[in-house]
């Protein structure tokens, strides 16, 4: 039950709001009942103090006693009793229960001698008692006034009736507008989420429908839009990067095949099974190259990629790698130079590095034709190392430029497998790199040859 956020926040609102309105209702009822006691008590001062004048201007007479009746029977009223005392002696009373009361009446003084109004509370008679002392011609007299508290305690009921009755009312109102208001503000949550659970993989191009992009489920619906962007772009590319992979493999895999169904159903001699065995190493070899660029591909991506970093010259590195393609750049009548520079110490992997360099090189020696030239040049500065490998080429389009590091792009279609590239060789280039907290940067033009710089911060 309480799983549901419309709950919990109903709960909360609800215990908060309770919370205050108690604390605010025990202070009006607090309050207002103190207001009532205290208009009760002057009330029947007034009256205690009314009978005391009254006295007064009958006290001139020779019967003091009959002075003091009148004036306790001409202002009594209800079924409050007064009664007169003079230096602590009885003079009047309307009633047994006010001497009563002022006899178990715990005062600090003796009853002729209280300077000022005193109130006692008879907890048995339920009845208020106020003592008023005042002096007539030298002598102190004391007017006791009795009263009933039903009248007050009704009132303080009534009140305390209000209040047991309305806060229930209210905090039941509370609760339903809380889990209403809670339900209004979840609602677009609710939406969210029913939409969201019918996006799957095969739908990632929907869209969360934001309603207002200012407010707080505004900006978390921009944000799921864009992973679900992410994702789906991450979704493409591995679509793509599959059906590419099924393609780069199946060439030399269906040439081994071949080969090998030749090689079993013909008797041929040593030379043809030489051949074919040639032939099915050479698509073995092919096949392995691109699983170990797929592979490190994979790893990377996914973060589990522990390159091993060494002490390195990186000249040295260039200098062998660029020996090893004189060899090919020469068969395909293609000047090769290149400037191999001074010893550089780099903290490096070897093998990455090396795959890097010599797929530029052999990506430059490729998609250069007979009579052209590449340049290797190696160039240290203050902070950074830069290779650079320049070629008169065929070039790239400007329209595919920001796509050639894309795994099994190919500006041409047919143009990479038939020279024999898998479409990765970029791809592990722009690795190499940024695997070194470097970057490469291309600069080409269709027909007008191409120059990659890899630069690398030493």
């Amino acid at each position: 039950m309480f799983s549901s956020i419309r709950v919990r926040l109903t709960s909360w609102y609800l215990l908060t709001f309770g919370s205050l309105l108690i604390a605010f209702s025990t202070y009006i009822y607090s309050s207002l009942a103190a207001d009532l006691r205290r208009r009760f008590d002057a009330s029947i001062l007034r009256t205690t103090q009314a009978i005391a004048n009254q006295f007064s201007r009958f006290a001139e007479h020779d019967n003091v006693i009959e002075g003091a009746e009148e004036a306790i029977e001409g202002l009594r009223e209800g079924r409050e009793t007064a009664a007169i005392f003079r230096e602590g002696q009885l003079l009047a009373a309307s009633g047994e229960d006010v001497t009563a009361a002022v006899a178990s009446a715990k005062i600090p003084n003796a009853l002729g001698e209280i300077k000022e109004p005193i109130f006692v509370t008879e907890e048995v008679m339920k009845k208020r008692l106020v003592m008023v002392p005042f002096r007539v011609d030298g002598t102190n007299y004391v007017v006791a006034e009795l009263e009933p508290l039903d009248k007050l305690e009704g009132e303080i009921w009534h009140m305390r009736r209000i209040i047991l009755f309305g806060l229930p009312a209210a905090l039941i109102l509370t609760a339903a507008g809380g889990f209403l208001l809670a339900k209004k503000s979840l609602l677009p949550v609710v939406t969210i989420s029913e939409h969201a659970e019918q996006i799957s993989a095969k739908n990632l191009n929907e869209r969360l429908k934001i309603t207002n992009p200012e407010d707080e489920l505004g900006r978390l619906a921009s944000v799921f839009n864009a992973l679900l962007s992410r994702l789906d772009i991450s979704f493409r590319v591995m679509r793509e990067f599959m059906a590419d992979a099924s393609h780069e493999l199946r060439t030399p895999l269906t040439i081994i095949q071949g080969e090998a169904e030749v090689s079993l159903s013909n008797s041929g001699t040593v030379s043809d099974y030489r051949q074919s065995l040639s032939i099915i190493r050479d698509q073995a070899k092919r096949s392995a190259r691109i699983v170990s660029d797929m592979l490190a591909l994979a790893r990377a991506d996914a973060g589990e990629q522990n390159w091993r970093m060494e002490e390195l010259y990186l000249n040295d590195l260039v200098e062998e790698s660029c020996q090893g393609a004189q060899s090919l750049a020469a068969l395909k009548g293609i000047r090769f130079t290149y400037e191999a520079g001074e010893d550089v110490m780099f903290k490096g992997n070897e093998e990455l590095l090396r795959r890097m360099i010599v797929n530029l090189i052999d990506n430059a020696i490729r998609y250069t034709p007979a009579g052209g030239s590449v340049s290797v040049k190696f160039l240290c500065e203050e902070s950074c190392a830069r290779l650079v490998v320049s070629d008169t080429g065929i070039g790239i389009p400007p329209e595919s430029i920001e796509r050639v590091f894309d795994r099994f792009y190919r500006v041409e279609d047919s143009r990479t497998r038939a020279s024999g590239g898998s479409g990765l060789g970029l791809s592990i280039v722009k690795l190499a790199a940024e695997a070194h907290r470097g970057s490469v940067n291309l600069v080409s033009e269709a027909n007008n040859g191409s120059t990659f710089t890899v630069s690398l911060p030493l």
